[in-house]
């Protein structure tokens, strides 16, 4: 009796598996799922969803996002999503690889503190900005010093009494600044007395200051001031209308007078021409 040889059937090919997208729409439709109430509990996009279950990965933002929604769709549906994401690496598209970091060579870095070391580039930007510190910190330093005093010299002080001086007279009265150019602008006297008899002397005339070759009679309210050659002050006040004095000094004398037409000065008993010397009622001259 010949043995036959035992005939074994054919190997029926395997079903590959079907797709992780159409696994994971069958589940969810198993499930009474719609698409909406996946997009509530994962928070995606219904167009996120759709390219998850038909497979369209390239629409996805990238492999790592891909994975991340695959590995959270099957939790939701209740899958092991460990298979699932394993089949996924073949099915994901071939993402472009990142271009390198270029090698920076031994002579185009410097350490820091013994450490690790940094590009020529970066070094040269920490140089740029200890630089803008320091340069910022002088400016600071700067800014922080006091302002140096400012030295503002009048050329002429006027001083008045405590009194109250009438509205008028303070309105003819010059400022500091006026009086200075009025003394650059006028020519210095020498002696010019003119021969002229006072027209009137009160009968009681105030004692005289100094030797009293200097007299004044005013006839309304005006500024006087008069410095001798050893810089005395001699007078520097207000006279009152009908007001008389008589001082004197070293001389030459530095005469100052603010309300010229309507004041009278005698030098060793000789009329002083004031108008000669006036500038907007202001007289400045000098009498040897």
């Amino acid at each position: 009796m010949t043995d036959e040889p035992i005939q074994t059937p054919p190997e029926t090919p395997a079903t590959p598996p079907a797709g992780v997208g159409i696994q994971l729409r069958q589940q969810r439709e198993s499930l009474g799922l719609s698409i909406d109430d996946v997009v509530n509990q994962l928070k995606l996009t219904r167009g996120q969803i759709a390219a998850i279950e038909e497979d369209r990965f390239s629409d996805l933002p990238g492999n790592t996002f891909a994975r991340g929604f695959v590995r959270n769709y099957a939790r939701l549906l209740q899958l092991d999503p460990e298979p699932l994401v394993a089949q996924l690496t073949t099915e994901l598209p071939v993402e472009r690889e990142q271009a390198s970091l270029p090698h920076l060579t031994e002579e185009a870095t410097f350490s820091i503190g013994g450490g690790a070391r940094v590009g020529r580039p970066l070094q040269l930007a920490l140089v740029v900005i200890a630089g803008l510190i320091i340069g910022a910190g002088g400016v600071f330093w700067y800014l922080q010093q006091p302002a140096a005093p400012e030295l503002n010299v009048s050329t002429a002080t006027l001083t008045l009494p405590e009194a109250s001086v009438p509205v008028e007279l303070v309105a003819s009265v010059p400022a500091a600044s006026e009086v200075a150019s009025e003394i650059a602008s006028v020519p210095v006297a020498t002696a010019a007395a003119q021969t002229e008899t006072p027209a009137s002397v009160p009968a009681s005339a105030p004692a005289a200051v100094g030797n009293g070759e200097l007299r004044l009679v005013v006839e309304q309210d005006s500024w006087i001031q008069v410095i001798d050659a050893g810089g005395n002050k001699l007078i520097s006040e207000v006279l009152k209308a009908g007001d008389e004095r008589s001082l004197g000094g070293v001389a030459p004398y530095r005469i100052k007078i603010g309300n010229a037409p309507k004041t009278q000065l005698y030098l060793r008993g000789q009329r002083v021409d004031l108008a000669q010397y006036s500038r907007s009622d202001v007289a400045t001259l000098e009498l040897k």
